[in-house]
């Protein structure tokens, strides 16, 4: 996938895979919003301070906020307000790691980001967590969007780089392993 002027939303950014992810699609010339899974105050500084690192002059901003994704209604709105703001959704990458809730955020983050890229004719969600994606790719993909997974506790770098990989060829249902060099 060309990433130039793609719209996504990097979810759990405050984390290592996370800002790992922000920084690829950044890179890669994608419009963005980066959102730490957890409203701390800790996370939210984090991910401001990565918003403002990616931000290029000339080019639109990286959008910021934290939010508590376990929450049905946090989750909703972040996704809605943010696919307003990017005109459309193509992508979703799931990095938030929020303990024993993470794969109800997870489900969330599946429910709300499909309904978005489906209006835009679909899209690709890839979870980077120790989560079981099973239960919830049928669901995705009745909207059309792939929903894939990295799994590993390797170099950030190497987790990132396998996500956009997956987003642009993966098969829904994947989960992957990146390779130890």
């Amino acid at each position: 996938m060309d990433w130039q002027g793609k719209r996504a939303i990097v979810l759990g950014a405050e984390t290592g895979a996370g800002r790992a992810v922000a920084q690829a699609l950044a890179e890669a010339g994608a419009r963005l919003a980066i959102v730490a899974g957890s409203s701390t105050a800790e996370a939210a500084f984090a991910v401001q301070r990565l918003a403002r690192r990616l931000s290029r002059p000339q080019r639109e901003p990286v959008l910021a906020q934290a939010i508590d994704a376990a929450n049905d209604m946090a989750v909703r709105v972040m996704v809605r307000q943010t696919a307003k703001a990017l005109g459309g959704l193509d992508a979703l990458f799931f990095c938030a790691d929020l303990g024993p809730a993470t794969p109800d955020a997870l489900a969330l983050a599946c429910r709300y980001g499909s309904r978005e890229m489906k209006r835009a004719g679909g899209g690709a969600i890839v979870a980077i967590a120790g989560v079981d994606i099973s239960p919830l790719v049928d669901e995705c993909l009745a909207s059309g969007v792939r929903l894939m997974a990295v799994t590993g506790a390797g170099d950030p770098a190497a987790l990132a780089a396998e996500a956009l990989r997956l987003a642009d060829t993966g098969e829904a249902g994947a989960v992957v392993r990146p390779r130890e060099d």
